[in-house]
């Protein structure tokens, strides 16, 4: 079953599913192109020093520590988070319209969503509309970024949500965003940088993983750091492929509702 649990040796308290795992990983006899590729990488790190990592101790140290301690290993060196290496120096860039929507926000004591899934993801229509009605009636407050590539020239949110949700396209200046006081949760797909900024600020996560190592980033965010929920397809028990282009079950707007206001104003967000 997609859904069994197991234990992986090394990884002492997490579960895993098949479900949290991408192909080529969720086939027991995999093959072909792809996982050779996986397997010389796995060879080639096996005989090096190390792996320097954006990662840091007091995040994962009881995972760092057993690999470091297994004899004949590479060794993992986390020197991140890198987001606040030059914080002292660091000027936010954020666009003045947006600082003074978000000051807004603070001022009136209206908490904020922000919206992201990085650069790459490519969402259905369908997925853009559950997650636009979703936001719509949970009645928080948000920020989303959206992708032009995603509405073949039909832009379905823009002016939709009148002035309690500001959509933005084109680069927004994500470290800043999040270190904004209004901000109380990040709607993320937690690719690795997202999930190091969002929590070196503070600021939960509503898991909404769609590619690469993203499920298994999500599945440490939620059940291992709990700095965070999981939105899940609305056909929870098959595999799935978050909705994105290219087939996979959509992520329902009523659990978007749902997990959007629990993650601002319910007790797991707290």
């Amino acid at each position: 079953s997609p859904w069994e649990p197991f234990e992986v040796d090394g990884l002492p308290g997490l579960q895993l599913t098949t479900a949290d795992l991408r192909p080529p990983f969720d086939d027991p006899e995999p093959a072909g192109r792809h996982w050779d590729f996986i397997c010389e990488s796995g060879v080639a790190t096996a005989s090096s020093w190390g792996t320097i990592l954006n990662s840091f101790h007091e995040l994962e140290s009881l995972y760092i520590d057993k690999m470091n301690q297994l004899e004949n290993s590479p060794k993992v060196w986390p020197v991140g988070p890198l987001c606040l290496v030059t914080e002292p120096a660091v000027q936010t860039t954020l666009d003045a319209n947006l600082a003074g929507w978000l000051d807004s926000r603070l001022a009136m004591n209206r908490p904020v969503l922000y919206v992201a899934f990085g650069s790459q993801a490519n969402l259905s229509l369908a997925q853009l509309e559950e997650i636009a009605t979703g936001l719509d009636r949970s009645g928080v407050d948000f920020v989303w970024v959206v992708r032009s590539k995603w509405f073949n020239g039909e832009d379905r949110v823009e002016g939709r949500f009148g002035d309690r949700g500001k959509v933005l396209q084109g680069f927004v200046d994500q470290l800043g965003v999040l270190r904004h006081k209004a901000i109380k949760g990040f709607f993320s797909h937690c690719g690795w940088n997202s999930v190091t900024e969002s929590i070196s600020m503070g600021v939960p996560i509503l898991a909404f993983p769609l590619a690469a190592e993203q499920k298994m980033n999500a599945k440490f965010v939620v059940d291992v750091l709990g700095a965070g929920l999981r939105v899940w397809p609305s056909n929870r028990g098959h595999d799935d492929d978050g909705g994105s282009e290219g087939g996979g079950e959509l992520v329902a707007s009523q659990d978007i509702e749902a997990l959007a206001r629990e993650l601002i104003l319910g007790e797991a967000g707290k």
